[in-house]
């Protein structure tokens, strides 16, 4: 009889194209709740709850995601993947069903996390279905370069979805669309894959780190919490900032101390001594604060071009069109042969000229249609940026430890997306702070100018057939709203300042560091990258 873990794990009548494309729809499905936040002001108005709680959302489904996955390495070797899959698919119904018919917000929050944990099981089971099924060098770069193009595009295309369902429903109905989704992949699941097909020989849940990943994951949403509550919060002036930075503090040195001990850690952390892949995790960090720098461009197109997220539609789409370019153009450039690293410069190059031109466009009067080309250097930077920063980061680490590089791979990534959120924040509230002084400064009843440009507002009012106080009231307001636009249009652009100093800097590193110029490409069968 063969043995389990040498069982196919499709049916003999599926084809390779039917399980790739099975595959694809893991991958794609299990990417769905974080489309519940493309649209952070319906779940506000849903829920009644502040950005920074939406932002905390998104936190703790990442945060939960990046946790579970060092702990899924060892579970998935006990479990028959399609039993698995069925049982994360059935966790995950069940969460979508309590968020669909309770309108509570803590109970989302809970199934945000649990959610979190059956993203991770998904998606280990869909790379432990990629990577060993790619036995060349030129197969595995194109594995990397699917595996990623779908998880860049997918927030862009679940905005699309998202924004067509509430277009017509409430925000409910989105979760109505996720059951009906994750049935429908069950369905697929138990007629293509094989019941006792392993991928590998069944290892007993003994000696699993469960102590380590509760310290990982409570340290994970302790620091993803201050970073994003911190500001409101009043940073270190606040007791309460204080004692969760020195809980976390903690957390963490229980957790490495841990891992130091045991011997099978959950992480081995002895991978950090390896200089180039610390570089590669910075560069992971840095790549996710600027790949996070977009969402003033999307509150830009809402508040002041008054674009709803249908009208966003077509924005979005030159983003996934951009990023599928940019992956098909550098999978060419890295089977070639060219340089990891003149390959990363040129993506900063291109995110530059994002920057460079939200510059020049960004002001109170312009078209939707003028973002479709920024949107797109966008998507086509961060097409380009992203495999070869993950290829250059697990490149770097010795083979024997290669999993853990991409473990601390993916934390990089999401500390990189929480620390983007905070660093926006505090960012935009300085320059706001300090464009409203000087606009307090030059708006003042002293200023000749103010009185002209009232009565020139108040004279539009009345020649439309509005009476005196009428005319007054509107065209208080109606400057009032005209300041604010002018205030978010010089914040976008002095953000976007900001972001090009950064950029410029990171390159200027990239350039001057020899010894990151040594790496060499390594994309073995055995490793299997998150």
């Amino acid at each position: 009889m063969m043995q389990t873990h040498k069982i196919p794990v499709f049916k003999s009548w599926v084809s390779e194209w039917l399980a790739r494309s099975v595959i694809f729809s893991i991958l794609m499905t299990c990417l769905f709740s974080f489309g519940l936040y493309s649209n952070p002001t319906a779940v506000m108005g849903f829920y009644g709850v502040q950005p920074a709680d939406v932002q905390y959302g998104m936190v703790v489904i990442y945060g939960s995601t990046v946790a579970f996955l060092a702990l899924d390495f060892r579970i998935v070797k006990y479990f028959t993947p399609r039993k698995y899959l069925l049982m994360a698919l059935a966790v995950n119904v069940s969460c979508a069903l309590l968020c669909f018919h309770l309108k509570s917000w803590p109970v989302f929050i809970v199934s945000q996390f649990i959610q979190g944990v059956t993203c991770a099981v998904l998606s280990g089971i869909v790379l432990n279905l990629t990577f060993p099924r790619l036995n060349t060098t030129r197969a595995r770069v194109i594995g990397y370069t699917i595996l990623y193009g779908g998880i860049q595009v997918s927030v862009p295309l679940y905005a699309i979805y998202a924004s067509a369902v509430l277009y017509f429903f409430d925000y409910n109905w989105l979760f109505y669309g996720l059951v009906i989704m994750l049935l429908i992949l069950a369905l697929i699941i138990m007629l293509t894959m094989n019941g006792r097909a392993r991928f590998f020989k069944r290892m007993p849940l003994y000696q699993v780190d469960w102590l380590g990943y509760l310290f990982y994951v409570s340290f994970i949403l302790t620091l993803g919490y201050i970073l994003v509550y911190g500001r409101q919060l009043g940073w270190l002036e606040n007791p309460a900032v204080v004692l969760l930075c020195l809980a976390d503090l903690l957390l963490l040195l229980l957790f490495v101390s841990r891992q130091r001990k045991l011997k099978r850690p959950l992480i081995n952390l002895q991978i950090l001594r390896t200089k180039n892949f610390v570089i590669g995790l910075l560069l992971l960090f840095t790549f996710y604060i600027f790949k996070g720098s977009t969402g003033l461009a999307y509150g830009y197109l809402e508040n002041i071009l008054g674009n709803t997220p249908v009208n966003t539609i077509p924005v979005w789409l030159s983003v996934i069109a951009g990023t599928i370019l940019g992956m098909f153009v550098v999978s060419r450039f890295i089977l070639q042969g060219f340089n990891l690293v003149n390959i990363i410069v040129a993506g900063f190059l291109i995110m530059a000229s994002f920057y460079v031109y939200m510059l020049f466009f960004v002001s109170v009067r312009g078209e939707t249609a003028d973002f479709i080309l920024p949107m797109f250097i966008y998507g086509l930077a961060t097409g380009v940026l992203f495999v070869p920063i993950v290829s250059f980061t697990t490149s770097a680490a010795a083979p024997k430890i290669a999993v853990n590089a991409s473990l601390l791979g993916i934390w990089a990534r999401f500390t990189g997306f929480t620390a983007s959120l905070a660093f926006n924040n505090e960012l935009q509230l300085y320059i706001k702070s300090g464009i409203s002084e000087k606009v307090r400064e030059v708006v003042t009843e002293t200023n000749a100018l103010l009185p002209v440009t009232l009565s020139g507002i108040r004279q539009k009012y009345s020649n439309a057939g509005s009476d005196l106080y009428t005319a007054n009231a509107v065209s208080a307001a109606d400057f009032n709203f005209f300041l604010r636009q002018q205030m978010l249009a010089r914040v976008t652009r002095d953000y976007y300042d900001w972001m090009l100093v950064g950029v410029a800097g990171v390159i200027l590193l990239l350039l001057v560091l020899p010894r990151v110029r040594n790496v060499v490409l390594r994309l073995r069968k055995e490793n299997i990258p998150y």
